[in-house]
């Protein structure tokens, strides 16, 4: 049985990670706004997502999952969650537009399900073996799993495609164990799960292929209305992501981050020349991942330990395509007719 100590008024932080190159940090982040250098705090972390690739064919990640710890932050570590691993992706405010960075120091590899995946939280057994999520048509449960590292995750055993609870409202309930550091408490209309988003353009090929001259046009719609969580609206938004890379690897070199309009984003061919393209006359070498995130943020709610959080969901979508650039004497055909 874990060792158990005695809590004093802490934290408690529920947030879903979503990030283009993340730090392995087992799902926390090293402190928080209220942590106080040296005094416990109680850090709780809910994993809520869904990634797809090969445009909607391909189901890559699917979990609800959570973990609590007991945290006690000194002055050097008291900086905010989420550092990057790597070069961060620039993304502008303004929508319809990109910013585009060089990815100079690659995030490290990710092995899904691994003990470098930065998805796949854990932490201590500080509370009951079961978090029960409750709406008005399921329960789900999330079950303790004991780590080959002696840590321990909360995890949902059947999510999947058909299963995910898209659009749904939970309440959040800790059952009590009378030994646990955590006591039992039921948060009603903690957080909504976003709606599923399916991408409706560019089509599904299996070697799509677009020219660089061209604006790439993205659209997508969402399958689910989101209700309202304690009669307040929940908070939508979308970022899509160009990340080119070589055949051979998986690590992007550079990459786009773009702010799209509520129902699709146009990647103008202005933004696209700034990505290395495929020669017409020659193998294709590098290969374009093109992602679409939407994250959907439940209205905060007070916990038992007296902070204010809120949680997030992600649903993700996209796919790979071959960005071709001009064939050779394009441009200096066009200019002698411009000439002309």
């Amino acid at each position: 049985m874990t060792k158990r100590r005695t809590i004093p008024h802490g934290t408690v932080c529920i947030f879903s990670i979503l990030g283009v190159a993340c730090a392995s940090d087992q799902g926390f982040g090293t402190g928080s706004s209220d942590s106080q250098p040296g005094v416990p705090d109680v850090e709780f972390s809910i994993d809520i997502a869904l990634q797809r690739s090969g445009w909607g064919e391909s189901l890559g990640r699917c979990h609800l999952q959570a973990a609590l710890r007991l945290y006690e932050p000194t002055e050097e570590e008291m900086k905010p969650y989420g550092h990057a691993n790597g070069t961060v992706v620039e993304v502008p405010n303004e929508p319809m537009t990109c910013s585009h960075t060089l990815i100079e120091e690659p995030p490290d590899p990710i092995d899904i399900g691994g003990s470098t995946d930065n998805w796949a939280i854990a932490g201590e057994d500080i509370a009951s073996d079961e978090i029960h999520l409750i709406s008005e048509h399921q329960t789900i449960v999330l079950s303790t799993v004991e780590l080959e590292s002696g840590s321990v995750r909360y995890e949902w055993g059947d999510c999947s495609q058909d299963t995910f609870p898209f659009g749904t409202v939970f309440d959040l309930h800790f059952p009590n164990s009378p030994e646990a550091h955590i006591r039992g408490f039921t948060v009603p209309e903690a957080f909504a799960v976003g709606a599923d988003v399916a991408l409706t353009s560019p089509v599904s090929l299996s070697d799509h292929r677009h020219d660089q001259s061209d604006d790439l046009e993205i659209t997508w719609e969402e399958l689910h209305t989101v209700p309202d969580v304690r009669d307040e609206t929940v908070q939508v938004d979308r970022t899509v992501w160009a990340r080119n890379r070589w055949m051979d690897q998986h690590q992007p070199f550079e990459a786009l981050g773009c702010r799209p309009e509520e129902q699709g984003m146009t990647i103008s061919t202005d933004d696209l020349s700034l990505l290395q393209a495929n020669h017409p006359e020659d193998e294709a070498n590098t290969i374009v991942g093109i992602q679409v995130d939407t994250v959907v943020t439940s209205p905060p709610f007070d916990t038992p330990w007296g902070r204010t959080i809120s949680v997030r969901s992600t649903v993700s979508d996209g796919g790979d395509l071959v960005l071709m650039g001009p064939a050779v004497g394009d441009t200096a055909d066009s200019e002698s007719v411009t000439a002309q």
